[in-house]
């Protein structure tokens, strides 16, 4: 498990290790690093450091006294980004804004109220969330409520303002002082750990001259201001959805000042029922308050959603212990967004019209979204119903039933359930109370200015004493009827003035009265009690209209109320490159103080580390016998410093995070069980069932990541090298089930000799096995296995006799063991070669059934409780066991394993067979990777022995980008097949030569400078296989060949032979300058196709065992050759048919290594013909024989005819030998002269590469095939030795012949050879003749058959006849073959039908036989059927006559009963 580094002292970091740092300095260095030009250092925005305490402590707040332009500090930053719905007039410094008093930061530390005075910022939803989740907050870490929340955190309770930093230590209980100089450090949350963020006190206004950021009823205090402006700056790097029309994405106020974890869950109707459960388990239930009880608060208070302690609000780690355990904490809000107009789904705008309709009733409005505390849950009156009065005791005395007659059914009323959650939030009814208190202050006054002869009713309180009567009785009738009389009376006149007096001091109270009541109201919407503590409005909510109300659902997780935490940070090299000058390096530190909690310090662990594409892979294990549950918190940075308008043209994409099962031991992906998508910080619960669990987690995100994991459950989080480890061992619920089984056989080993016990003990044991009984053998022979485990030998024949008759098996099953170590001669002398006959064998099975018979009734007598034998074997037993116990554990895993692994269906008899696909062993295999300059190399090569069927996994880890594995099953020469460049899982079985795994790698154009390069073999379990050597090593020896690429008709690009003195083993490779030609590499034996691989520009065959030639093969090679060279025709056909006929065991090999190209995808561009064509001039020079014969006089050539006939006396074996030595040895030069000169790489070219062990590279040769031209060289040499001068005759002819056309073309007679023209002469005449004669077109008359017209003469036809009747032959050849293979299929197909028939009527009879057997069984079980049938008719004929006696015999005494009966009826 991981475990959690102490918490480092100090930082290491750049920004704050001077003494005299500077933070304008030192910023604006970061900025310019990470800005690409000057314009832009103002946009570009730095890493904030992570906080230290130290740094505090050190910070400079003064301006420097060198710099010149120091009255005010400002930003590094620039100036904090607003809402767009804020338009930000002008900036002012307190000092300018305040005039009349001191600017402070704070002055009520009592109260504070940030809804009065912020009225016009409500148009904002950032502004909103900001007030609204700092209520939350203060609602919740508060200890002002009637009861506590914590208990251990109220002598501290959490204030906003000890966020902020000034003139101040950072110790507990701080208090910000006012800077003159205008800088503070404020300190949040943010990707993974807290930081320090530095603000000035440049403070926004608009037009009006109303401030921009939230503020006190105090203008004078600037904590609101400074907090608002550290919490915009972390809100910044959020990115909102563009279609939404919000003003930010998924931040959260809470998140950045306490650093819980937020989950986000989406509300929908669907889901009630699960949102009420969760809710009734989460937060506290509302309870009737008991009788007599005067307080009129519920007994319900808020559950400990989190520790109030500064510390902790501050995510620091307590000095003390806990007192007491406490599981997971958590706070649940709940949000909803705001009414978007632009939208044009239908759909959408009505739900919207409804959660407008709903909000309203509870005193809320959608055009003002905000965050709400969810803080209980009613399922109850909120007032206890009245008792109902007792009911006297004749009253419950059969009670009539009241029933109501209806013409129609009437349903009983179904009674909704009382589900309601209270809600908390400073904005209900917060316009509504706004307004009534304005129409108040202005009531007296519209109530003076008006009058009317209506009749006038004002609104007063229900407690007011005094009711306007008067303005009734004024308008009354009879005051009506005195004034259209006009007689006035003095007593009337009195009246009148009694009544006016009485109206204005009735106006009087009234005014007085309103003037209370607007100062109430304005006191209610300070939302202050007379305690002066800040108070929320509650309201309930009906469960039903929940949905309807709200969106979201959101869970603030407290990460140190969870037992085990790990963290993982992962920055991208251009980010990474800007945390040098930042504190960011120590990101590991900072997270593991965060998060390790008190109670397990060890139980946190943090992985830092570097992307350079944004994508970062980890695996989460899970192993637990009871469900699981992690909060994943998922952090991703989008955008850095960008502007609005680089947002608009490019918005960044959100980051992804996904986790779906993994296992090593397949290529199958699965779906994923949780997936997170978020532009900021987002949570989600991931539920695991009992088990093993292994999850492959892969996050993206533009910039950097934090992924944070916290459990009550022991997870391991990390990489391969991280997890893989705890994979070897066994599941927990393969060890619980094994100790289940091994503890039940225990019992019933303790009571093997009760008479009692031992059955139900037996039962037991049968029951948590549970296998059947055919595979009953092997747990009694894992049992076996066990105990002599135990006592580390064999078990004697006590021993083993006890064990028989524990398990009731009598087999032996140690005679596999006994039988290994029992020597082999053991036989009488006369067994060893005979058989035994039938009557041997009959008597040794009456032998061995007597022995079984003797030992069966043996075991039964010991296993009966009470005998002697019994009492012996219970304490052999009982000595046994007591080696078991030693190590309960380990000898119950390897019984329950020897039982999986040798049974059949064994594993899913129980629920650990699904921890089984994760459970693998490993084993790593790592060579160095050598220094070189090609551009392909060969790092590991070996030979893998495999003893039994295993399924493995192989898994390269290389420094090289492209690093390809190859593993060919030595025996088939078939490669394992490979998935997107990686060897899939395959099922191994063992074999004669192994399995050869070769790792190549392509390094392109770098310089290779070292490494390791590793391989991880992964199985399901152990043994492994084994390597044929010792250690294992890349040491190896290459030849290679180069050469360019000539295009010919055949599509061939090199041939080269292959020279073995013994067998090879070695790794063909060939490459082509360019990556997009399809290429075959083949090895040819006697030009048949050995093996061959294609590829793209690069190919491969790992491996190839080139056999070498023994003495007799290459004796009788060299006979074939001999005979083959005396004519022409016996070297074309005589080695074929040679070869052909050439056994098995002494065949002659020649092995070719043949290049091609497939699908023309090699063309060359026309720039490149002069170059093709000079080459392909130096092979036909290669070719030529009797070039200086040729070329020379005649003269020269009558010398050489002398010279030839008088060495007719040597012996045509010497002479042909040594012709044929002399022109080998020539192409050999010439070939290696070719090979030998640097290639030009701009020209289309080739590499072929033979790697080699190093031990033995000396035993292969490879060179260029010049069979082909040996062969023409030999031909014309062995014609010109049957003929000797006539190469030199044909030259002669071919003249004469040209010179007869160019007579013929100039009208004069034909010359000869013996004119003494010169050659030069006669070519100049042969062209001009050429030139005059092109008028003639000779194409209908010439085959086309060649590349060039050919003159058809004898030997031309000689050939021509030789070809035809090759031809006839192998058509011959295959025609006989063709009838022979028709006429064996015949034969079998009358074979397999006479079979079919057979099989058929065999089938047929057995059919009816079994239908005979059927229908005879019909037939008796009907017979019986009517048997037993026509028996009970006759018993129930003899019972009815019997009855019908017995009727008859008393008839007197059955009517007098009846008649009375029938009477009793009417």
């Amino acid at each position: 498990m991981s475990k959690t580094p102490k918490k480092k002292a100090s930082s290491t970091s750049l920004v704050g290790s001077s003494p005299g740092y500077s933070p304008k300095k030192d910023t604006s260095s970061a900025v310019a690093s990470a800005s690409e030009g000057p314009g832009e250092q103002k946009s570009r925005l730095p890493l904030w450091p992570e906080w230290n305490d130290n740094e505090v402590n050190a910070e400079k707040w003064e301006a420097v006294k060198t710099s010149k332009d120091s009255k005010f500090f400002e930003d590094p930053d620039g100036k904090v980004e607003l809402p767009a719905a804020l338009r930000v007039h002008t900036w002012k410094r307190p000092s300018e804004h305040i005039v009349n008093k001191t600017p402070v930061v704070v002055e009520n530390e009592a109260a504070f109220d940030l809804s009065s005075a912020n009225e016009h910022l409500l148009s904002s939803e950032l502004m909103r969330l900001i007030i609204s989740e700092i209520y939350i907050l203060q609602k919740v870490c508060d200890t002002g409520e009637d009861k506590p929340i914590s208990t251990e955190t109220s002598a501290n309770p959490w204030r906003p303002w000890e966020h902020i930093y000034s003139l101040c230590k950072a110790v507990k209980g701080h208090m910000p002082l006012y800077n003159a100089y205008g800088k503070y450090v404020i300190k949040l949350y943010w990707m993974g750990c807290w930081r320090k963020i530095v603000v000035d006190d440049m403070l926004p206004f608009d037009k009006d001259n109303n401030l921009l950021l939230p503020a006190t009823m105090n203008q004078s205090e600037l904590w609101p201001m400074l907090l608002a402006k550290g919490i915009l700056k972390v809100a910044s790097t959020d990115v909102p959805v563009l279609s939404s029309g919000r003003e930010l994405g998924e931040f959260t106020v809470i998140h950045s000042l306490t650093g819980w974890i937020p989950e986000m869950i989406p509300l929908k109707y669907w889901y009630t029922e699960q949102i009420w459960k969760f809710l009734r388990e989460t937060i506290p239930k509302f309870q009737l308050e008991e009788e007599g009880s005067e307080d009129k608060t519920t007994t319900a208070e808020l559950m400990t959603v989190k520790d109030s302690d500064g510390n902790e609000i501050k995510s620091e780690s307590p000095s003390e212990p806990k007192s007491r355990d406490i599981g997971p904490q958590m706070v649940v809000c709940a949000s909803y967004q705001s009414l978007h107009l632009l939208e044009k789904r239908t759909s959408v705008l009505t739900k919207m019209a409804d959660s407008s309709e709903s909000l309203r009733q509870y005193g809320l409005s959608q055009l003002y979204s905000h965050l709400v505390l969810l803080t209980c849950t009613r399922d109850c009156p909120l007032v206890a119903p009245p008792k109902l009065p007792p009911v006297p005791n004749w009253k419950r005395i059969r009670p009539r039933k009241q029933t109501n007659i209806t013409d129609e059914p009437k349903e009983p009323p179904v009674q909704k359930p009382e589900q309601f959650i209270e809600v908390c939030s400073p904005f209900i009814n917060f316009r509504l109370m706004a307004m009534a208190a304005h129409d108040m202050e202005q009531g007296a006054v519209k109530r003076r200015g008006y009058s009317s002869n209506l009749t006038s009713f004002s609104e007063m309180d229900d407690n007011e004493e005094d009711h306007p009567q008067n303005d009734i009785t004024q308008n009354s009738p009879n005051s009506l009827y005195t004034t259209e009389n006009n007689e006035v009376t003095a007593e009337d006149k009195k009246k009148e003035d009694e009544k006016a007096e009485s109206t204005s001091n009735l106006e009087k109270e009234r005014e007085e009265k309103d003037k209370e009541k607007v100062q109430s109201n304005s006191a209610l919407l300070q939302s202050q009690d007379p305690s002066g503590k800040p108070l929320l409005q509650e309201t309930w909510v009906d469960l039903h209209n929940f949905t309807k109300c709200f969106q979201t659902l959101l869970i603030f997780h407290k990460p140190d109320t969870y037992a085990h935490q790990c963290a993982s940070a992962h920055f991208q090299n251009s980010v990474s490159s800007r945390l040098s000058a930042t504190p960011l390096s120590n990101a590991v530190a900072s997270t593991q103080s965060v998060t390790a909690p008190a109670r397990q310090p060890d139980s946190t662990a943090t992985v830092h580390t570097q992307s350079t594409d944004g994508k970062c892979t980890h695996f989460l294990f899970v192993d637990n016998l009871l469900p699981t549950e992690i909060v994943i918190c998922f952090s991703a940075l989008t955008q850095w410093g960008e502007s609005l308008e680089e947002k608009r043209v490019s918005p960044p994409r959100p980051g992804f995070l996904t986790a779906k099962p993994f296992s090593w031991k397949t290529i199958v992906s699965e779906l994923p069980v949780v997936q997170i998508e978020t532009t900021s910080s987002k949570a989600a619960l991931l539920t695991l069932p009992p088990g093993r669990h292994v999850l492959h987690i892969q996050t993206r995100a533009p910039l950097a990541i934090h992924v944070h994991l916290c459990s009550m459950s022991p997870f391991v989080f990390g990489d391969e090298e991280t997890v893989m480890p705890y994979l070897d061992k066994e599941s927990l619920r393969f060890c619980e089930q094994a100790t289940l089984i091994l503890r039940a056989l225990g019992r019933v080993v303790s009571c093997f000799s009760d008479p009692e016990e031992l059955p139900s003990a037996t039962k037991e044991l049968e029951k948590t096995h549970g296998v059947g009984i055919q595979q009953e053998r092997v747990f009694n022979e894992a049992v076996y296995h066990m105990f002599c485990s135990a006592l580390g030998r064999k078990l004697t024949s006590e021993e083993l006799f006890a064990v028989q008759t524990l398990t009731g098996d009598p087999s032996p099953h140690g005679s596999n063991e006994r039988a290994a170590d029992t020597p082999s001669d053991g036989n009488p002398e006369g067994w060893n070669s005979r058989q035994a006959t039938n009557q041997e064998i009959q008597a040794a099975s009456v032998l061995q059934a007597g022995w079984k018979g003797y030992l069966v009734r043996e075991i039964l007598t010991a296993a009966r409780p009470g005998t002697k034998e019994n009492l012996s074997v219970t304490k052999t037993l009982d000595e046994m066991w007591a080696s078991v116990v030693t190590d309960l554990e380990k000898h119950a895993i390897a019984l329950l394993r020897h039982m999986v692994v040798n049974g059949d269906g064994i594993a899913d008899l129980y629920p650990c067979r699904e921890d089984e696909c994760n459970r693998i062993t490993f084993t790593d295999y790592s060579v160095a990777v050598p220094e070189v300059t090609n551009s392909w190399i060969l790092i590991f090569r070996d030979v893998f022995h495999v003893h039994k069927n295993m399924l493995l996994v192989p898994k390269i880890y290389s420094p090289l980008s492209v690093c390809t594995l190859h593993v060919i099953n030595n025996d088939t020469l078939e490669e394992i097949p490979r998935v997107f460049n990686r060897v899939e899982p395959h099922l191994y079985t063992p074999n004669k030569s192994g399995y050869t795994f070769v790792a190549e790698a392509h390094a392109g154009n770098t310089l290779l400078t070292g490494g390791n390069w590793r391989m991880r073999l992964i199985g399901s379990r152990e043994p492994l296989p084994e390597l044929s050597k010792e250690t294992p090593s890349n040491i190896f020896t290459v030849k290679e060949l180069k050469g360019y690429y000539i295009p010919n008709k055949k599509n061939i690009i090199c041939r080269h032979v292959v020279n073995v003195s013994s067998d090879h083993n070695p790794t063909v490779q060939f490459q082509t300058s360019q990556s997009d030609v399809y290429i075959k590499l083949s090895i040819l034996d006697n030009e048949k196709e050995v093996t061959s691989n294609q590829g793209k520009g690069h190919v491969i065959i790992p491996i190839f065992c080139f056999l070498a030639n023994n003495g007799a093969s290459l004796a009788q090679a060299g006979a074939r050759q001999d005979r083959g060279g005396l004519t022409a025709e016996g070297t074309v056909t005589g080695g074929k048919e040679g070869s052909d006929q050439h056994p098995a065991d002494t065949l002659f090999h020649k092995y070719c290594i043949q290049a091609e190209v497939l699908r023309e995808s090699w063309p060359l561009d026309e720039s490149l013909a002069s170059f093709i064509q000079k080459l392909r001039d130096m092979e036909r020079n290669e070719m030529r024989v009797f070039g200086d014969i040729l070329d020379g006089t005649s003269a020269s050539v009558g010398t050489e005819q002398q010279n030839r006939d008088s060495q007719k006396s040597a012996p045509k074996s010497t002479h042909k030998a040594k012709e044929r030595e002399k022109d080998k040895d020539k192409l050999t030069s010439k070939s290696s002269f070719t090979m030998g000169q640097s290639l030009d790489t701009t020209k289309p070219h080739w590499t072929l590469r033979v790697v080699s062990d190093q031990s033995e590279a000396g035993k292969i040769e490879v060179k260029k095939d010049t069979e082909r031209l040996e062969e023409i060289r030999a031909m014309k040499l062995a014609w010109e030795s049957a003929e000797p001068g006539r190469a030199a005759k044909a030259h002669q002819t071919r003249l004469h012949y040209l010179k007869e056309l160019q007579s013929n073309a100039e009208g004069k007679e034909p010359t000869t050879a013996e004119t003494g023209t010169p050659q030069s002469q006669q070519n100049g005449e042969i062209s001009s003749l050429i030139q005059n004669r092109i008028d003639i077109d000779y194409t209908p008359f010439i085959r086309k058959s060649l590349p060039q017209p050919r003159l058809k003469d004898e030997v031309l036809e000689e050939e021509q006849r030789r070809e035809r009747s090759e031809k006839l032959q192998s058509f011959r050849l295959i025609w006989d073959n063709i009838l022979e293979q028709r006429k064996q299929e015949k034969t079998a197909r009358r074979d397999m039908m006479k079979h079919q028939l057979e099989t058929y009527i065999g089938f047929q009879d057995t059919v009816d036989e079994y239908r005979q057997k059927m229908l005879q069984a019909r037939d008796a079980y009907r017979s019986r059927v009517l048997e037993e049938q026509s028996h009970k008719k006759k018993e129930e004929v003899s019972v009815e006559a019997a009855e019908q006696g017995e009727l008859e015999k008393t008839p007197s005494q059955i009517q007098p009963g009846a008649r009375k009966s029938g009477g009793k009826r009417k």
